[in-house]
């Protein structure tokens, strides 16, 4: 049956580029994260639109599940399912145009979302948000698919924000363009046109109604100054405070809190601010004398900032807590069962209080499977924080390893009730705490895979539990 489909694909975009070798499909199984995935059958890297389309409408016919996926540099859980065609875009990875005029790039899905950012920079451009954590391997329909939640967040908003139009495969194989550019003899400036929004339901569905194969997206100017600052605080909450006044006023571009996790290298306090203020010059002046001013009036310390600024401009998260690239935590090979989401500014001192009273109730479990807590850290929004909990384990140990996914188990659970937590990531290990709370809204999305893909080929099993289907 493998060959009979490996032959099938290989019709489409050759068979140099379909392989239903073990080590490749084991390599495709998995993403970041800790979670076991099945292994696909076969693994096609179709490089156009028509080449997609052909193999959704070959999956289709023949009722064959078929996972799409990017680089896989999520946390989440891939959802990979035994025997499903694994999809992988990265040969899609043109950019196809650059409009300073119209401010808006056009990219395949698979384009890097740095490498797309570093053709904009040479001409003083950037893309809408400068990406998420993953950004220098990252693609940019996999992270328009997920929504990513990216650095910037606290003035520029999600990813899904900055999105003009996208081209998606359908799960028939149909092919639809969204917004102006629906319309033929129309260009992609607009997202909010010809009526209803249908960009809106491919962004962060992960793949489950469509496969985005170009993104239309906001660009902007580089900013002239960048500047940035760095707080200690004795009391988390005060931090809480500080950046909920920031976020009042508009002070600052980015907000990062550390709230938990290794203290910043040779600092003490409770709890971190790091601030990072993008504008003209004289406006960045003046907003980041603000972000002072409220730090200080919460008894915020002003600390040496280097570590921000490397963090901005390197994007490595190491230097958050000031440790340069390298054997961030020791040899050993950890992985993270990570629970992420959205929290009212109010509401995050909360869920930081609920985090430190589950971790102080599992001290000594955490002790004896050699647990570590990587951070306690929330990217600040326009209006809210997403917070981010990450425990470490050691892979090699099994037991830890059983561990680590009850913790996370546990932990989303707490977090999406007492928590008051929406999650932003989802995936396979994620969607079963929050999917089922979702009251109709999860029905909606039941009824919208129904419609789209009435034979439950795409991304099989990732948000929508099949056997309610």
């Amino acid at each position: 049956m493998r060959e009979n489909v490996a032959t099938a694909l290989a019709a489409i975009v050759g068979p140099e580029h379909v392989s239903d070798r073990l080590v490749d499909r084991l390599c495709y199984s998995r993403d970041c994260g800790p979670d076991k995935a099945g292994i696909p059958s076969v693994v096609v890297r179709p490089a156009t639109t028509e080449e997609v389309s052909a193999i959704v409408r070959w999956a289709n016919d023949h009722r064959h599940p078929l996972y799409t996926r990017g680089r896989a540099t999520t946390f989440l859980g891939s959802g990979v399912k035994d025997g499903v065609i694994l999809l992988e875009t990265t040969r899609m990875n043109r950019v196809e145009r650059i409009d300073t005029a119209a401010r808006l790039v056009v990219a395949q899905a698979g384009a890097i979302w740095h490498g797309i950012d570093a053709d904009l920079r040479r001409d003083g451009w950037e893309l809408g948000v400068p990406g998420g954590g993953g950004l220098f391997s990252c693609t940019i329909g996999g992270t328009v698919a997920v929504n990513a939640t990216p650095h910037g967040a606290t003035e520029y908003g999600m990813t899904g924000d900055h999105v003009l139009a996208l081209e998606v495969v359908l799960p028939t194989g149909d092919v639809v363009r969204t917004g102006s550019w629906a319309n033929p003899a129309s260009e992609p400036i607009e997202r909010n046109a010809n009526g209803a929004d249908l960009a809106g339901p491919f962004i962060g569905s992960y793949g489950i109604l469509g496969i985005i194969t170009r993104v239309v997206y906001r660009i902007q100017r580089i900013p002239e100054c960048e500047l940035f600052r760095f707080y200690a605080f004795d009391e988390y909450r005060d931090a809480v405070e500080a950046a909920t006044g920031i976020q009042g006023r508009g002070a600052a571009t980015f907000l990062v809190g550390l709230f938990g996790g290794p203290k910043p290298t040779g600092e003490e306090g409770d709890a971190f601010l790091h601030v990072v203020v993008r504008d003209r010059a004289v406006a960045a002046d003046a907003r980041v004398r603000e972000a002072e001013a409220i730090c200080e009036s919460h008894r915020g310390r002003p600390r040496p900032a280097e570590g921000t600024r490397h963090y901005w401009q390197e994007h490595m998260y190491s230097w958050l807590r000031n440790t340069a690239p390298g054997p961030y935590y020791s040899d050993r090979p950890f992985f993270c069962p990570e629970v992420a989401g959205f929290v009212s500014s109010r509401g995050l001192a909360d869920a930081v209080a609920l985090f430190r009273t589950m971790k102080a109730e599992r001290e000594r479990e955490f002790e004896t499977h050699g647990i570590r807590v990587k951070g306690v850290d929330a990217y600040f929004s326009r209006n809210g924080a997403y917070l981010w909990i990450d425990t470490l384990y050691d892979e090699r140990q099994p037991d830890a390893w059983a561990y680590g996914m009850q913790l996370r188990s546990e932990v989303a659970e707490r977090m999406f009730t007492e928590g008051r937590m929406s999650p932003g990531g989802l995936g396979a290990g994620i969607s079963p705490h929050i999917m089922p709370k979702l009251g109709t809204a999860y029905g909606l999305l039941q009824s919208m895979k129904r419609m789209l893909d009435p034979n439950g080929i795409l991304n099989p099993g990732l948000l929508i539990d099949e056997e309610e289907r």
